[in-house]
């Protein structure tokens, strides 16, 4: 690990511009990770950083003078102590891929207020990686929630060049819940956004409108089938999942938030429950939260919870967990692609982010100091569980 303390001048240009430009970082943020820099001596590390050519004038870090050997060094002055090796080895004793992992502060706070600014702070620091994974993609899926759209906002409020060799084809793959329409994040307005900012022109992706988001587990197979047959042939659905040469197939990355096990499919449970037809209580203790609306199962669930929770995301209309894996499969395959990239702000999301990583479902996880904190201290109970298993 780098020790910032010893590192001579330049070489400390170069972190404060790398944090700059990629993290979007305040000069007191730098300084603070370059053991307690004042204002002006940061300052002076980003001037020398532009003369070297570091630091390039629009604020796009020269990544490319770079090896990733040297990125990942600095990217753990800003992680938890200890976690990135204590995730290595939870990776290696499960048997999977390690993901990317990058954490920022995001401030205090769990009031309502307090979140949305968390989020909004989050969505800005992460705004020069996101811009980063996309422009490498040509086919982008889409989830939904308050914290992908901060992270749309954030990277509008960046002012960030786009620079990109072909159109990016953002596709929605959440079914349209009411309540996430009403407010502005469904999946299909954030894609929308998103071909916006890229492409320069609003999106005419894929809309996954017009019919449920779940088919209730109490409808008569008959009436199911049915329901699920005009689902099907809708224009936005077959162009998604279910048609010759559908995007899901061929997507190169998927940006998703996570929902936590007290709060699953953000504020929509209650449709979530209705359609289940079993009590709310029954189903957060099967699950470790959701991703972009995929219940993702507690560790350790016996046969028949595995089955209902199988049973319980058959009814969702959208994204598929099988659609995930496979998304998450080329990303480890091809280290160019960007795969499965969660964003998650609070403790509240650690767990299920546990989970995720455990199934080889993710590929990058772009998170908040509280996550990560929580995240290190649920990798060291899975430790301890395996010692004295």
């Amino acid at each position: 690990m780098l020790d910032v303390k010893k590192l001579p001048f330049d070489e400390r240009a170069k972190c404060a511009a790398y944090m700059r430009a990629s993290y979007n970082m305040s000069q007191l943020e730098i300084g603070t990770v370059l053991g307690g820099l004042s204002q002006p001596q940061v300052s002076r590390l980003l001037a020398q950083a532009e003369q070297k050519g570091y630091l390039v004038v629009e604020q796009r870090f020269a990544r490319e003078l770079f090896s990733d050997e040297w990125i990942q060094m600095v990217d753990r002055l800003l992680m938890p102590s200890g976690l990135f090796g204590e995730l290595k080895d939870f990776c290696r004793r499960h048997g999977v891929c390690e993901p990317r992992l990058r954490a920022f502060e995001s401030g205090p706070g769990h009031t309502e207020v307090r979140m949305a600014q968390r989020r909004t702070r989050l969505g800005r620091l992460a705004a020069g990686r996101m811009v980063e994974l996309i422009e490498k993609s040509r086919i982008v899926g889409v989830a939904w929630g308050r914290t992908i759209k901060s992270v749309v906002e954030g990277i509008q409020a960046s002012r960030l060049p786009i620079t990109t060799s072909e159109r990016i084809e953002f596709a929605a793959v959440c079914a349209e819940l009411v309540s996430l329409a009403q407010h502005g994040y469904s999946s299909s307005i954030l894609a929308g956004a998103l071909s916006e900012i890229f492409n320069g022109e609003p999106g005419s992706g894929p809309q996954l409108t017009g019919f449920p988001a779940y088919v209730p587990r109490h409808y008569a197979p008959d009436m199911r089938q049915s329901i699920w047959r005009f689902v099907r042939e809708t224009p936005g659905h077959r162009r998604v999942f279910s048609g010759t040469g559908a995007l899901i197939h061929r997507m190169d990355m998927l940006l998703s938030s996570v929902g936590s096990t007290s709060r699953p499919v953000l504020g929509s449970f209650d449709e979530l429950v209705a359609a289940a037809g079993i009590p709310a209580e029954r189903i957060t203790t099967l699950v470790a939260g959701d991703l972009g609306g995929i219940l993702i199962p507690r560790a350790n669930l016996s046969p028949d919870e595995t089955r209902l929770v199988d049973d319980l995301n058959e009814m969702w209309t959208g994204l598929h967990l099988e659609h995930v894996r496979d998304i998450a499969a080329r990303g480890d395959k091809d280290p160019a692609t960007a795969g499965v990239v969660v964003v998650a702000v609070g403790a509240g999301r650690a767990g299920v982010i546990l989970e995720l990583i455990r199934g080889n479902l993710v590929n990058e996880v772009i998170m908040d100091h509280a996550g990560a904190n929580e995240l290190r201290t649920l990798i060291a109970a899975d430790t301890a569980d395996a010692g004295t298993g």
